[in-house]
């Protein structure tokens, strides 16, 4: 019974499950082959024809048994960091839950307060904490988007999808108050996909790309590429970090803040679940540095019938 609820854990959590891949793969690759070398080297010792025979079985016995200790080594440290991983997700998810209802009745309050009292800096104050309550509400909705398209029994309603449809959505989501320059380039075949998951991560890229390049109009291209469709979100923001610093960029909780810039806030889960959800489509969102300054972020999703 607990073997079967800690396969259902893990099946449920994708770095559980590759942290078992990894325990597998070192069994069958390192320490199989390593214990017939042990036996080898145990042969070698017990015959003792020669010096030399002898002597490369001492060092085949040595280095039989450093690699077993290794990788028993490293599968205790896999399972501690699948348990830590466990209890790290548990903790956010319960977490985020507990707070919603508190902060639903803080920003009612807030704005009774604000439609009730008559002095101009108490109104401001109800004003203040109802927009504070508004920001730790979205951050703790987007802690529960990100546990929840992290699991691998997260199912998306796909379909073939023209990507022009997927821009639309994009457009009816960001409404009025966030601009965005859209160009569609050339025929476009169409994509198995979710709509409303892709515009989604399409959002996250625009909702970035406005955070960081404040008062510019960012840009969505939409084109072909060989056998995948491309949405490119591009903007005039203070660029990408250089080397390794770029790939963090789409780990939960990493946020670039240039010095010379003020902080732009946010709660770093937004590329994040862009790539999670780009993932589940068979796609890949990268980043790159947007030619004469800024950034591009880019999600290929292969072409109808080029899954």
């Amino acid at each position: 019974m607990a073997r079967a609820e800690r396969r259902a854990r893990a099946d449920r959590d994708p770095l559980q499950v590759n942290l078992r891949r990894l325990v597998r793969l070192l069994l069958l690759l390192v320490i199989v082959p390593t214990f017939l070398l042990t036996g080898l080297a145990l042969a070698m010792l017990a015959t003792r024809q020669k010096v030399l025979d002898l002597i490369f079985g001492l060092i085949l016995l040595a280095f039989a048994a450093s690699v077993v200790a290794g990788g028993v080594l490293i599968a205790i440290l896999a399972g501690r960091g699948a348990r830590i991983a466990q209890l790290q997700s548990t903790f956010l998810s319960r977490m985020s839950h507990e707070l919603r209802t508190p902060l639903a009745g803080i920003q009612l309050h807030a704005q009774i307060l604000e439609a009730t009292v008559h002095d101009d800096a108490a109104r401001e104050s109800a004003r203040a904490i109802a927009r504070e309550t508004a920001r730790l509400t979205e951050l703790v909705d987007r802690l529960l988007r990100w546990r929840e398209v992290r699991k691998r029994t997260h199912l998306y309603r796909t379909r073939p999808v023209h990507p022009g449809e997927i821009v639309e959505q994009v457009r009816r989501d960001l409404g009025e108050s966030a601009p965005l320059e859209v160009r569609l380039r050339g025929p476009l075949p169409p994509v198995i996909a979710d709509p409303e998951a892709i515009a989604e991560a399409i959002r996250n890229l625009v909702h970035n790309a406005l955070k960081y390049a404040p008062g510019e109009t960012p840009r969505l291209d939409v084109r072909r590429l060989g056998r995948s469709v491309v949405f490119a979100v591009s903007d005039r923001g203070p660029g990408l970090p250089p080397g390794t610093a770029r790939e963090r960029l789409f780990e939960p909780f990493v946020r670039r803040v240039d010095r010379s810039r003020p902080d732009p806030g946010g709660s770093g889960v937004g590329l994040a679940i862009a790539r999670q959800i780009v993932r589940a489509h068979g796609g890949r969102l990268a980043a790159m540095a947007r030619p004469g300054g800024g950034s591009r972020f880019v999600i290929l999703l292969p072409a109808r019938g080029d899954h």
